[in-house]
């Protein structure tokens, strides 16, 4: 029988912060000006229609083919294949394709060829066996990709070649932007150019991404990976990373600013894939963090001259490391997708909030015991935004770092 029902607030962490309000606006290269185009806009002010099923969405598909009329898609329901299934749209332009309520797609990928002005938001893509990608974006530009989940499985029977990609960029893909997007459970993330072909090196160097404020986990290798080409990378975290994180080969530049790496064997190489006839990659880092495991980095150029104003064309805020836990774990990936959390029994802290400044959150942390080893709670979490993450049966104690919300109910257990 539960006894007590009460609302708190519970901040997983030693220090108290004060930081700005999360900024889910279009930021980096997707905002640029190029082509023709001012900045990615998607369908806006095109036509909506709602697609429930896989074989609707394969019709509609090919009828975007050599399509320019801008068209706003809601994805509502759940596609499964028994086979790798990508979903080609290619030649044409202006559209935006948003899951319902975050509905999936598995085993099921998006492949853009030739498209410009995309917008792909709120979607959860897993498990695109081999060799498809869950999301590829191929010789096109003015593409966002924002507040999704991309995964695949990793562990016992899985190999390099059980998939390939979750979001693989190639062909002199430019105006790109990945934002607040939650990857993880994959062997090769994310491939920025896709071959070390002299042939290519002409189209991959117009090649543009920005990265900012992804939670990338368990994805072993390829954080991205680039060749010739130019990646902005800020307000990522990186955690249990086996084999590298970041690695620039062929001449290409990364910088890379206020990431935080967490148990990444190799957090950043210039030098892993050394190439004849070619220069390795440069990487420009700076107020990043390194915790845990990590190795060394290994840089032998930084490049950081490349990263002038007519590179980088566009304006950002960068938020203090110290807040990625807080502000990117809860609102990566899908909006309301549940926060994976270990639970253990224990105590709990229970802030106090004060009213804060406008756009920005203030927290006092106090201590509170939450119960004995039977104790439990049932409840439901929601993050610092009122959004709820996952309803679950909570053990006395989150190990989870973050702002969390929790209306629970506590009791002995019976």
């Amino acid at each position: 029988m539960f006894q007590v029902s009460l609302i708190c607030v519970f901040m997983m962490c030693i220090a108290v912060g004060v930081y700005a309000a999360p900024d889910f606006s279009m930021i980096g290269y997707a905002t640029v000006k190029d082509d023709s185009l001012a900045k990615t806009t998607g369908g806006a002010g095109g036509t909506s229609r709602t697609i429930t099923n896989l074989a609707d969405l394969q019709t509609w598909a090919a009828g975007r083919e050599k399509n320019t009329t801008p068209e706003i898609v809601t994805i509502d329901g759940k596609f499964t294949s028994s086979s790798s299934l990508p979903v080609t749209i290619k030649h044409g332009a202006n559209l935006t394709i948003i899951g319902a309520k975050g509905e999936d797609m598995n085993n099921v990928g998006f492949n853009f060829v030739d498209y410009k002005n995309v917008i792909v938001q709120s979607m959860t893509i897993h498990q695109v066996a081999y060799p498809n990608d869950a999301i590829t974006i191929d010789a096109s530009h003015h593409i966002w990709i924002n507040q999704c989940e991309l995964y695949s499985k990793i562990g016992a029977g899985i190999t390099v070649d059980t998939y390939d990609g979750l979001l693989d960029i190639k062909k002199g893909a430019h105006a790109v932007t990945v934002s607040w997007c939650r990857l993880h459970d994959h062997m090769k993330c994310s491939l920025v150019g896709h071959t070390d072909d002299v042939s290519q090196q002409t189209e991959d160097s117009q090649i543009r991404v920005t990265y900012h404020h992804n939670w990338f986990y368990k994805t072993n290798s390829r954080n991205p990976s680039l060749r010739f080409g130019a990646v902005h990378m800020f307000n990522n975290i990186y955690e249990d990373i086996g084999d590298y994180g970041v690695a620039a080969r062929d001449g290409g530049h990364v910088k890379a600013e206020n990431c935080h790496y967490n148990n990444v064997a190799l957090p950043m190489s210039t030098d892993e894939f050394p190439v004849t006839g070619l220069p390795n990659g440069y990487i420009c880092e700076t107020g990043n963090t390194f915790t845990g495991t990590c190795g060394a980095n290994v840089i032998s150029q930084s490049g950081c001259d490349f990263w002038t104003s007519t590179m980088l064309p566009y304006t950002y805020t960068l938020d203090p490391v110290a807040s990625l836990e807080t502000i990117v774990k809860p609102n990566s990936g899908v909006p309301g997708s549940s926060l994976p959390v270990s639970i253990e029994n224990g105590k709990g802290i229970a802030p106090s909030l004060s009213k804060p400044a406008m756009g920005k959150s203030v927290v006092a942390c106090t201590s509170v015991e939450l119960g004995g080893r039977n104790a439990i709670a049932f409840g439901d979490i929601y993050d610092i935004y009122g959004r709820k993450i996952s309803t679950s049966s909570l053990r006395a104690g989150l190990k989870a770092k973050g702002v969390f919300i929790v209306k629970m109910h506590i009791g002995q257990q019976q």
